[in-house]
């Protein structure tokens, strides 16, 4: 029996180092992009640099949507700026240390980059055909998707 899908998703998110973001400009103009990222549930966090268009669009508009795919060969959000030099900031960036390594080093003081904590307001695991699913935020209930209706799922 498959694990339930708020567990599977929380594996999929733990095994991804980067998520794919969508974001859009004040005028609507959309952009996507991807971006490499931590997570303490339930924020997720990504260190971008301000030259880059997602990180404009945040700042303009504070909105942005993140998906996570598992890999092919295998099978919505609020944020806030994270101030430099703070507690929850240092915090976050042993976390990115931890997963990406030395090369974290060497972009983590680049004075243009910025760290944003997305907040989820839920999600959507879609684990294969037919098995797509709400999942909270805390990513402790899931919901299966229909065509015709949401069904809680209870096993």
């Amino acid at each position: 029996m498959p694990d339930k899908p708020e567990k599977s998703a929380f594996k999929l998110l733990s095994s991804r180092k980067t998520l794919v973001m969508a974001t859009a400009d004040k005028s609507g103009a959309p952009n996507v992009s991807y971006a490499p990222f931590v997570h303490r549930a339930p924020p997720l966090y990504v260190y971008t640099s301000s030259l880059s268009r997602h990180t404009r669009n945040m700042m303009e508009t504070a909105k942005a949507s993140v998906m996570f795919i598992e890999d092919e060969a295998r099978t919505r959000n609020f944020f806030a700026a994270v101030g430099r030099e703070t507690t929850e900031w240092r915090t976050v960036m042993s976390l990115f240390k931890r997963k990406f390594g030395k090369v974290f080093d060497m972009i983590r003081p680049l004075p243009d980059f910025v760290l944003f904590r997305l907040i989820p307001d839920g999600g959507l695991y879609v684990r294969g055909f037919g098995q797509a699913f709400e999942v909270s935020p805390d990513r402790k209930k899931s919901k299966h998707v229909t065509g015709d209706r949401i069904g809680t799922r209870n096993d």
